[in-house]
């Protein structure tokens, strides 16, 4: 038992992102991240919903518990047959075991790239008052993260990144078409 808890630890290190990024996958493991509710521990006086759906803002809530992370989350199902992890501990723990090492380095780097873009998605409605960003634009900046970070892997890791990147966007395009939005004709005008 000790062994696994020591490979979890390692492992959320030793994956090709940022420094900056491992820090923030730390903070969500030792539940630390400044979500409303670590704040409002913190004596903050400001509103505790979460600014996508209204119920009380945490990190479980925001990253797997919300109507945003839970649509996230199963498209991946969807394109890749991978059962969404259920908490930031299962992320980093039991839903990892079932792979091989170089294949657990990569689904990392992935549901990383799916929590830092719903954070910077959170954050830009937080702090900039915009919108509530659309489930597309959440998907399309966990493709751009991945794409990015990729660059920090190895050729092939780096170009079995980008080919599921890919995939991912095409079955998100495909189930947008499906519900009617043309996504062609938007890009083409």
């Amino acid at each position: 038992m000790q062994d696994s808890r020591v490979l979890e630890n390692l492992i959320s290190w030793k994956i090709k992102v940022p420094l900056k990024i491992k820090f923030f996958l730390w903070y969500l493991k030792k539940g630390v991240i400044l979500t409303k509710d670590n704040l409002a521990k913190r004596n903050w006086k400001g509103d505790k919903k979460c600014c996508f759906c209204n119920n009380d803002e945490s990190i479980q809530h925001l990253f797997f518990e919300c109507h945003v992370a839970k649509f996230v989350w199963n498209v991946v199902f969807v394109t890749f047959g991978i059962v969404p992890p259920s908490s930031i501990t299962n992320m980093l723990g039991t839903w990892l075991r079932g792979f091989n090492l170089r294949s657990r380095k990569l689904l990392l780097i992935g549901a990383t790239a799916m929590c830092w873009a719903i954070w910077l998605s959170r954050n830009e409605v937080v702090f900039k008052q915009n919108k509530t960003n659309s489930y597309l634009q959440v998907l399309f900046r966990v493709t751009y993260w991945a794409r990015f970070w990729s660059q920090l892997s190895e050729a092939e890791a780096m170009q079995l990144i980008k080919s599921n990147c890919q995939r991912l966007e095409g079955v998100i395009m495909e189930l947008y078409n499906r519900r009617g939005w043309n996504f062609r004709s938007r890009i083409e005008q």
